[in-house]
């Protein structure tokens, strides 16, 4: 799962190994850029992640780990917020969203009501505007060459190394190299996702390419919310399964993702792991693996994915389940809305305190006209189609909860009755 349904909280849980909520990081407001406490940081925000939050990077780089980040941040554009105020030697890339204002290479979004009324997007190197407006044509190509020249450096100096690798993709506005478009059977969409992937792949070569490294590194692929699906099938819209609901909210379209885990000779591949983890996760996992240190002074949230991926502090798959930074692997969590607590899961059982209705969305069809064409038109979006977004206060209230067992019904479809004990 990720900690959050929306942008700015999912990041700032990720990094920190805390709920949003601890770190304020939450807001009951989408898109305020100018309030105090938005759910989303805008373009022009005041605010940031908090300077006296401890995030993965800094405790990585006190175990004498070098650091970068690349990719979108979302977590404050003033310079006293970005990156390499928060643990991170150096930065490339965005301060926020694709669609918080013009860029070059933007291919389904044309009218300028759709962008937010902020500057032009830019690209930023460490703590400089290197480009402005940014050219999203060649972002993926520039953010792996940045990836593999960074992980060939510290190959060479023969020091550990993090690297935050935050795409873009698949967020609206979807965008490729122009030698990509029009190239996969799902429209803009499918030419976003095989860009990342591509990508992906890059950052993993480069990876393999040094003796001895691979077998020495883990990599963890996640998503921090879930997908928009479209409403008629758009070619720019992503899709959430079976699962009911969309971003922004908490039945489990908006909350639970794919996560790939890669670490040759140590996590067997052609496995499918059911264990439940959060995103707030990867802070004590990765802690754990390089020998760093939690933050002992206050609540966190993270609890190791060692015992589920069944592999030992010494690199090597064994039988043994660990003892995780918790005391036990992960069966209770914990699902805001804006800063509200709405739902819950223990082991099967997912109870909702407050819902939101559900969105219908329609299979996409690989064939159909609109993906087919969309390489030919301009796939243009409604502005409420950008900038609709469940509210992140009220909602339908149920005392009590509505409550679903998720093995059996991970859609969400049918709300059981005579559970008190749960």
């Amino acid at each position: 799962y990720t900690a959050h349904s929306i942008c700015t909280p999912s990041r700032a849980a990720l990094l920190t190994g805390r709920l949003p909520v601890r770190s304020g990081m939450c807001g009951n407001a989408y898109g305020s850029q100018h309030s105090m406490q938005p759910m989303v940081l805008a373009c022009d925000a005041a605010n940031g992640l908090p300077l006296n939050e401890t995030t993965v990077a800094e405790s990585l780089k006190d175990a004498g780990y070098s650091t970068m980040m690349i990719g979108k941040w979302h977590l404050g554009q003033q310079v006293k917020y970005q990156p390499t105020r928060q643990g991170f030697d150096h930065y490339f890339g965005l301060p926020y969203s694709v669609d918080m204002g013009f860029a070059y290479g933007n291919d389904t979004m044309e009218k300028p009501s759709q962008f937010e009324v902020c500057h032009p997007v830019p690209i930023i190197r460490d703590e400089k505007i290197i480009e402005q407006p940014a050219d999203y044509s060649t972002l993926s190509q520039r953010y792996a060459a940045e990836a593999v020249e960074y992980i060939s450096t510290a190959a060479s100096s023969n020091k550990p190394f993090f690297l935050y690798l935050a795409f873009s993709h698949v967020h609206v506005p979807q965008f490729a190299a122009k030698d990509r478009i029009g190239t996969s059977e799902r429209g803009y969409f499918g030419d976003s996702v095989e860009e990342m992937d591509s990508t992906v792949g890059a950052v993993l070569d480069a990876v393999r390419a040094h003796e001895g490294l691979s077998t020495n590194t883990f990599a963890f692929l996640t998503s921090d919310n879930g997908a928009i699906p479209s409403t008629s099938n758009e070619a720019y819209a992503g899709n959430n399964g079976l699962l009911s609901g969309r971003k922004a909210q908490i039945w489990e379209g908006g909350l639970r993702e794919p996560a790939v885990a890669w670490w040759p000779n140590t996590i067997a591949g052609h496995q499918v792991i059911m264990d439940v983890a959060v995103t707030t996760d990867v802070f004590a996992t990765f802690a754990e693996l390089a020998g760093a240190s939690l933050p002992s002074d206050r609540e966190m949230d993270t609890i190791s994915m060692l015992s589920i991926l069944n592999i030992t502090h010494a690199g090597k798959r064994g039988d043994a389940r660990m003892v995780s930074a918790g005391g036990n692997t992960r069966n209770v969590s914990f699902f805001y809305q804006g800063c509200q607590l709405w739902a819950v899961r223990m082991g099967p059982w997912k109870a909702h305190f407050f819902t939101d209705p559900k969105p219908v969305f329609p299979i996409p069809q690989l064939n159909s006209d609109p993906v087919t064409t969309s390489h030919n038109t301009m796939a243009v979006l409604d502005d409420d189609q950008l900038t609709s977004h469940p509210t992140a206060v009220g909602g339908t209230p149920h005392n009590p909860p509505l409550l679903f067992n998720l093995e059996s019904d991970p859609s969400e479809d049918f709300a059981l009755t005579g559970h008190d004990d749960v």
